[in-house]
């Protein structure tokens, strides 16, 4: 049923059947037409030259569409590609390299993907989809913060999302460019989810570089998303922070976790909805226990 739909309420479908109603209006209702003693559309060729016009119109503005969706997404692989963090001498770029060439096949992969069909042969919306722009662009992007240890990436690992790249490329590959850029990128069938170091959080080991590498992140993400940044903010904080940490302690984190939600609304221009997610329940008394005999899915 769903397929149904969204195939009756496709824009492209919708847009042609608003174009057959327009030509049958003007090929119909045009000859009846008049300015004083002319009837500009009475004649069959300037009915069909202004039909024509239309459609040519209506084609150039979605094909000018997908092409600045596009380039926008084409900056932003781009920009993710050669903003590399500062490497110490002794780093092993090795490892710096397969993730980038990972990366750049992940692209590559992602570019010929659609949201409902995942490494399957391209679909009627696949050839339908003028207006459309490429995976990385399409999909809603979140922000996952908070503190080092507040297992942000082991709630993704557990969230039960698809990855599509963790057949091809396997486990470590649904992470884009984390030993890049300091953050995982984590492609998903439903959204892009963007896991940062917990030091961009805090900031409270190198004040300075972390500072500067999170607002270049955010300034890259500004520039190459101009119309949405991101969707949405998961905040994580975990139960163990909280149970294990003194009044002192936790003011400072909520101040630093407060900041940087105000520096995202700031540098993004935006008002992005936050999601609070609490994460180590288990380490609750108690918690364990009475839910022991739930499984997988239910928890």
């Amino acid at each position: 049923m769903k397929k149904i739909f969204g195939f009756l309420f496709h824009p492209v479908l919708l847009t042609a059947l608003a174009l057959i109603v327009i030509a049958l209006l003007v090929w119909w209702v045009g000859p009846l037409i008049r300015i004083g003693s002319l009837a500009p559309l009475e004649s069959e060729l300037a009915r069909s030259v202004l039909i024509g016009v239309i459609v040519l119109i209506v084609v150039l503005r979605a094909i000018w569409r997908r092409w600045r969706t596009r380039r926008a997404s084409q900056n932003l692989t781009d920009g993710l590609m050669k903003a590399p963090a500062a490497k110490s001498e002794a780093a092993d770029n090795g490892e710096a390299k397969i993730l980038n060439t990972r990366f750049t096949e992940a692209v590559a992969t992602l570019k010929q993907m659609r949201l409902h069909a995942a490494g399957k042969k391209p679909g009627w919306r696949d050839w339908l989809s003028l207006s459309g722009g490429n995976y990385l662009y399409d999909l809603p992007w979140y922000v996952f913060i908070g503190a080092p240890g507040a297992g942000k990436t082991t709630a993704l690992v557990n969230s039960g999302l698809s990855f599509p790249l963790a057949d091809k490329f396997g486990p470590g590959a649904i992470r884009g460019v984390g030993g890049t850029r300091n953050c995982d990128w984590w492609f998903t069938d439903e959204a892009v989810l963007i896991d940062t170091a917990g030091r961009y959080t805090t900031q409270d080991s190198h004040q300075s570089e972390d500072k500067s590498a999170w607002e270049g992140f955010l300034a890259l993400l500004k520039k190459s998303r101009p119309r949405r940044p991101l969707n949405g903010v998961f905040l994580t904080v975990s139960v163990a922070d909280l149970l294990s940490q003194g009044a002192e302690a936790r003011t400072t984190l909520a101040a630093s976790i407060r900041a940087r939600l105000l520096e995202l609304d700031a540098k993004l221009t935006t008002r992005l909805p936050v999601y609070v997610l609490v994460t180590k329940s288990d380490l609750l008394y108690g918690f364990t226990d009475y839910f022991a005999d739930l499984g997988k899915e239910q928890r």
